[in-house]
């Protein structure tokens, strides 16, 4: 089982820096297809629950029914997975997580948010830096590589999309996802 964790950690890495040669080259590219996100969320809370039950925390959704949007499934459903897997990590036991998505602006909203550890305001401006972890991560030996978050917003704003991010320490994160519903300009591909 140590043999197999450690496996898929290596593996998760390697793919995580991949994904990174190819931003940095240019060559990260979307498959633009309609999405129903609303299915895509609801996926994800089925793949997270036996981890938020086995610690503990309450997981919990709000789906409003929208219209399809046009983006890369596969990524906005990455997207999802780093958000609610960062939100589980740093929250304790007995805390809650909450997924909500909703129209908005002729788009979908996405909120994850948290009653973690939070995150200071002087390091909020550095959480979608590569490899940054907060202090709250070093200091509660919660594992990570720092690559997540840079990768969740490379992959919102290529769907022309924007990502921002909301904590107080010991009250909780808020992170807040915005993804229009039609294809993204040419400039975001």
């Amino acid at each position: 089982k140590v043999v197999d964790r450690n496996a898929q950690r290596l593996l998760e890495l390697v793919g995580d820096l991949l994904f990174l040669a190819k931003l940095d080259a240019g060559s990260f590219a979307i498959e633009l297809n309609e999405v129903d996100l609303a299915q895509v969320v609801q996926e994800s809370i089925e793949a997270c629950r036996p981890i938020a039950e086995s610690q503990e925390i309450e997981l919990v959704a709000g789906i409003a029914s929208l219209p399809p949007l046009l983006g890369d499934r596969a990524r906005l459903a990455q997207v999802l997975d780093n958000l609610v897997s960062n939100a589980l990590k740093f929250t304790p036991a007995g805390g809650r997580v909450s997924v909500t998505l909703s129209a908005a602006n002729g788009g979908a909203v996405l909120e994850v948010k948290d009653t973690g550890l939070g995150i200071s305001a002087e390091e909020q401006p550095l959480l979608f830096q590569r490899f940054f972890r907060s202090s709250r991560a070093t200091e509660n030996a919660i594992p990570g590589t720092g690559l997540g978050l840079t990768i969740t917003k490379a992959i919102v704003e290529r769907h022309g999309g924007r990502i921002t991010l909301e904590s107080t320490e010991d009250v909780g994160t808020t992170v807040r996802v915005e993804i229009p519903s039609g294809a993204p300009s040419r400039g975001d591909l």
